[in-house]
């Protein structure tokens, strides 16, 4: 009988040591808005954590900087009457903008949508809604392409 397993530790942990782990494709909108009002807010902390790494990872590298972590924008805009996680969302549309134009994905998200979903949007409601769809549907995108053109690299 053959021994089931790989008897070559060595590669196989070399194998796993140069995969890099796929980045999260299945963001949704509405997860995101009926968890935050569950966990009171809470649960928006979690969500956008990641989104700030993930968009580090896709973001072309022209402006070499960093997304300013979500946890301390969160804590400012309670002293700032929100105004902390505006600024924070801006930066985030203007990097997700430019990381569809530069990775060639046709789709229409980009200042327009913050300015008009999320700030004007608010007054009728339904605004910020749509701007979490339409940003949520673009990171998708950009992490599915960010993951395709990553696995293509691994298999050259």
């Amino acid at each position: 009988m053959a021994y089931p397993y790989d008897l070559d530790y060595e590669a196989a942990a070399k194998e796993r040591a140069h995969k890099e782990p796929e980045l999260k494709t299945d963001r949704s909108m509405w997860k995101l808005m009926v968890l935050n009002i569950l966990t009171l807010g809470i649960y928006s902390i979690l969500f956008f954590i990641p989104f700030s790494f993930d968009i580090d990872k896709v973001a072309p590298r022209r402006d070499g900087g960093k997304t300013f972590n979500y946890l301390f924008a969160w804590l400012l805009s309670i002293f700032t009457f929100n105004i902390v996680i505006a600024v924070w969302f801006y930066h985030i549309t203007q990097r997700v903008e430019e990381a569809l134009t530069e990775r060639g994905i046709d789709y229409s998200f980009g200042m327009g949508d913050f300015w008009g979903w999320y700030i004007l949007g608010s007054f009728i409601f339904v605004g910020p809604f749509v701007y979490f769809h339409k940003l949520c549907t673009a990171m998708n995108l950009l992490c599915q392409d960010f993951n395709a053109k990553n696995e293509k690299k691994q298999n050259a």
